[in-house]
């Protein structure tokens, strides 16, 4: 149908052109002049000529009549009485068709005709290209499982604008979720850590301005862990979910809110990642108020976690620093509430510190000491001291404990109090306890072969160690290569860490107290561990800590508890050993509530391995080779 409307139209342009012709055909017939005209024209007499209507399908002759003579037709252009007067009609029409109005007819006719064919070209390229968009966009629909209400003509503009419009609301909602997703953690649908700094550092630039303080919480969950070990991740992830969902009625009821208009993201709170999260008050004129704020969010998580028909208990540790006090930039801000966070965990968790600098000297202290924990380690700068245990009743040595000493270029001696702990933390604890254990043995093995036969070494072994190290095959192996007896070896480990101890690493300690190597509780007394517990230990020596030593000539209650500890050790058939003898009283009340053995600045400070030859070796060869071991001189 659109193909034939062109077709149509040049039809009537050539019909109107006839008719033009026709006009103008009857027009010059009238001004033609019959005395000086270029055209032929002949006369026919009346009675012999017969006049003919032109025939109606040629329009430009039509309504003129025709004369026909030997195959020549004339158009009748006169009547007389007697005769016509007729003209050469090809030549009257082509002279109508020269003239200039003709010619000028034929040029508007022509222009009107291309400008009618261009324009209907151009129509259906513009048609051809709606369809070809009407298809992509169709494509683009059904890749996204869209659809639109169909239209009269699916290929029309109409339905191109239907699809457009759902195109682009499909589009907006995509930029949406993409950014909402981009910036939200998945599990709590809070703010990750990024979008959580920006929106600080936004809101800091604000509140330089306008000279007001902002402060930060760095929210970590005690006992998590744990949670997530007896039950599983997915009960750690619910219990994600709902410390989250009570943060926000924190943020609500303190009016804290911020919602992000783009997103509708809350940008207060956010889950930095693991079971930390953080709470941004973008303005506070009164400390109180954090304060306030820091105990609301600790009494929550102090709540009951209902998981099903399991009730889980669980508590936060939180640090705050404060804008601009503590720090001027978001990162800064959050890495020192981290500092004080870590504080409040170390001070009995399930409380909250403010940072201050002591704070930061501190963990600049920790970072620094790590660092030249890595270097010493790699080196291998410690050397071992040697403190001897001897026996109460004639001072026999029972044993030396190997203590390990760190003399740091520049700072001198290192207390171990500091550095292990470090080296605890950062598993740097391997290692060195690889170094200590293999020193250790060797020392031993070499003062075994000089006659201390019956002399052991002890080594202290972490809770990391016996975690990370299969601690049979461990020792079995440095007694192995130094040819140390298993009977010289003791392994003193922290009541606290036997406490922890899985039954795997229980079974282990009891392989090597089969192989002859004694096991001793360190520090006992402090781990509060129950007493059935202990009497399925495998265990040999109970080492009471300095504090009740230290405790027990002043308090009757510590004299009690020390008494207590030596019966039951008497009765489990377990070797009692005090720590931390300074005095006289202490090692006369030690003796006499029986204990076996003593320890302590009293019998000796730790001696270097050459001081413990001169000592021992030296000066006691013939006693040392009857008895295999030797008297301690206290000095």
């Amino acid at each position: 149908m659109n193909k034939l409307k062109p077709v149509g139209f040049i039809i009537l342009v050539l019909i109107l052109f006839c008719f033009c012709i026709n006009i103008e055909l009857t027009n010059q017939i009238n001004r033609i002049n019959l005395f000086h005209s270029d055209i032929d024209i002949r006369s026919f007499e009346i009675s012999s000529t017969t006049l003919n209507m032109a025939p109606w399908y040629n329009p430009i002759i039509n309504g003129h009549y025709i004369i026909e003579d030997s195959s020549v037709n004339y158009l009748l252009i006169k009547t007389t009485d007697t005769e016509f007067l007729a003209a050469n009609a090809q030549k009257l029409v082509l002279m109508t068709l020269a003239s200039p109005i003709n010619f000028l007819i034929i040029c508007i006719l022509l222009f009107g005709c291309g400008a009618y064919l261009r324009r209907e070209r151009r129509k259906r390229q513009y048609k051809n290209q709606i369809a070809d968009l009407n298809q992509q966009a169709n494509t683009l629909l059904s890749a996204f499982n869209l659809s639109v209400k169909p239209s009269q003509n699916p290929y029309g503009v109409s339905s191109l604008s239907q699809s457009v419009t759902s195109l682009n609301s499909h589009v907006a909602n995509y930029l949406k979720q993409t950014q909402t997703s981009i910036c939200q953690d998945k599990l709590t649908l809070l703010i990750d850590r990024h979008a959580y700094i920006e929106h600080i550092d936004r809101q800091i630039n604000h509140t330089a301005k306008d000279e007001l303080k902002c402060a930060l919480l760095f929210i970590d969950l005690d006992g998590f862990k744990q949670v997530n070990d007896s039950f599983g991740h997915s009960f750690g992830d619910e219990i994600l979910v709902q410390v989250a969902s009570r943060l926000a009625n924190v943020l609500r009821h303190h009016k804290l809110s911020n919602i992000n208009i783009s997103n509708q993201l809350e940008q207060n709170l956010s889950r930095l990642g693991g079971d930390e999260f953080s709470i941004f008050i973008e303005s506070t004129d009164e400390s109180d108020k954090v304060v306030e704020i820091a105990k609301h969010v600790l009494s929550e998580l102090e709540k009951d976690f209902v998981l099903g028909n399991k009730i889980i208990k669980i508590s936060a540790s939180i640090g705050i620093a404060v804008y601009p006090e503590s720090a001027s930039t978001p990162q800064a801000l959050l890495q020192l509430a981290d500092v004080a966070m870590y504080r409040a965990k170390s001070d009995g968790k399930g409380i909250f510190k403010v940072y201050s600098p002591e704070m930061g000297n501190k963990m600049r202290r920790y970072h620094y000491l790590l660092e030249e924990l890595r270097l010493a380690v790699a080196c291998k700068d410690f050397y071992l001291s040697f403190q001897p245990i001897v026996h109460v009743e004639d001072c026999m040595i029972d044993y030396f404990e190997a203590l390990t000493r760190w003399d740091h270029p520049i700072e001198g001696m290192i207390s171990p109090a500091e550095f292990i702990p470090i080296a605890e933390e950062s598993n740097l604890i391997l290692e060195l306890g690889d170094w200590i254990m293999l020193e250790s043995c060797r020392q031993m093995a070499a003062w075994h072969n000089a006659g201390m036969r019956k002399v052991k070494i002890s080594v202290n072994v972490s809770g990391v160690q016996l975690k990370h190290r299969d601690i049979y095959d461990w020792i079995m192996k440095k007694l192995k290569k130094t040819g140390l007896p298993a009977s010289s070896l003791m392994l003193e480990i922290t009541e606290s860490t036997f406490i922890k101890a899985s039954p795997r690493i229980i079974e282990e300690l009891g392989r090597l107290r089969a192989e002859g190597i004694t096991i001793a509780i360190d520090d006992f007394g402090t781990g509060f561990s129950s007493l059935s517990t202990l009497a399925d230990l495998p265990i040999d020596v109970i080492k009471i800590d300095r504090s009740f030593i230290t405790q027990a000539n002043k308090s009757q209650k510590y004299n009690d508890i020390l008494n207590t500890i030596s019966e039951l050790g008497q009765k489990l058939g377990l070797k009692i050993v005090a720590e931390g003898v300074e005095e006289i009283a202490q090692f006369e009340l030690v003796k006499k509530i029986g204990v076996s053995s003593v320890q302590g600045y009293l019998v000796s400070r730790p001696e270097t391995s050459i001081n413990v030859g001169n000592k021992v070796l030296r000066n006691n060869s013939s006693n040392l080779s009857a008895s295999g071991t030797s008297a301690w001189d206290i000095i």
